[in-house]
């Protein structure tokens, strides 16, 4: 099982508690497909899983699969579509399917797959169809990050991170029928910044320039930061700073990294300059938040 900030995949196994929560998670990843791979899907899975273009693959359960970056091509027995960023292929049971990225530019995926009643029913009322598998959102935070959280989640294995991670699903569904509606009453300026959150919230883990994301917008710097604000409120590197400490609090209650691993691993200067920032947006020392004392942020 591959384990990386750019690879990671889980596969879990399911109890009879868990399905009769009505909805569960079978396994849940991510993958940065870099240009002209050799193959895809890049790691080897279980056999279930694995999938080449020319046979396409059915699953017995349903699959979210979100693309960042990059772009490629969707097919499925509904039809074919090209996958843009910010597209979210939603398989479904008994399905054909099969889907790649473009070679010349590679993507980001995030994935999970899950089964149970309440899917079943949201399908049935017409929330979902197989006749359009293919969501277009737009790259937008509130998506990316539920699967950031199950993810955590499902490496930490917190008591009920089953029960915990079907919200998570929810969450992604919900979301995207959300995204889906707001694009069509949102212009270019409400895109930069909905995508600009989302690569903030993505790269908690790595060092992100101002510049950096400006440049990737082809805007310059001063125009970008005006622009974020006045659609945030915040800067911004401050909300850059709120997203890592959002993601600090996640980290404390649900893994057992010490402070110090949590500060090196969202690019803190060091434990001191972490524990100072967190306490100025937290109200509290990071020890204090671990520890269960009455939280107000």
């Amino acid at each position: 099982m591959p384990n990386s900030d750019k690879e990671y995949f889980r596969y879990l196994p399911t109890s009879g508690y868990d399905r009769r929560w009505g909805l569960y998670v079978t396994g849940t990843g991510c993958t940065s497909v870099p240009p002209f791979s050799r193959s895809y899907p890049v790691s080897v899975h279980p056999d279930h899983y694995q999938f080449h273009w020319e046979r396409g693959r059915v699953l017995q359960e349903y699959q979210a699969i979100y693309i960042l970056r990059g772009d490629g091509e969707f097919e499925s027995t509904a039809g074919s579509e090209r996958v843009l960023p910010g597209s979210i292929m939603l398989l479904f049971p008994g399905q054909w399917h099969r889907y790649r990225p473009r070679n010349e530019v590679g993507w980001d995926e995030y994935w999970i797959s899950f089964r149970g009643r309440h899917i079943d029913q949201l399908v049935r009322r017409g929330f979902f169809s197989l006749s359009h598998p293919g969501l277009h959102t737009g790259v937008d935070d509130a998506i990316l990050h539920p699967y950031l959280t199950a993810l955590d989640r499902v490496r930490t294995e917190p008591i009920g991170y089953q029960q915990l991670i079907s919200v998570n699903v929810l969450e992604i569904l919900a979301a995207a029928l959300a995204a889906m509606r707001r694009q069509r009453s949102t212009g270019h300026h409400e895109t930069i910044v909905r995508e600009a959150k989302a690569l903030l919230e993505q790269n908690t883990a790595k060092a992100m320039s101002i510049e950096q994301l400006a440049r990737h917008f082809r805007l310059s710097e001063k125009h970008f930061r005006r622009l974020f604000k006045s659609h945030t409120g915040l800067s911004p590197y401050q909300y850059y700073l709120q997203t890592r400490i959002h993601r600090a609090k996640e980290m404390l209650l649900g893994t057992t990294l010490s402070i110090k691993e949590i500060a090196a691993a969202l690019h803190f200067e060091n434990p001191f300059h972490f524990s100072k920032t967190f306490k100025d947006k937290a109200g509290m020392s990071p020890s204090q938040w671990r520890g269960g004392t009455s939280r107000s942020a």
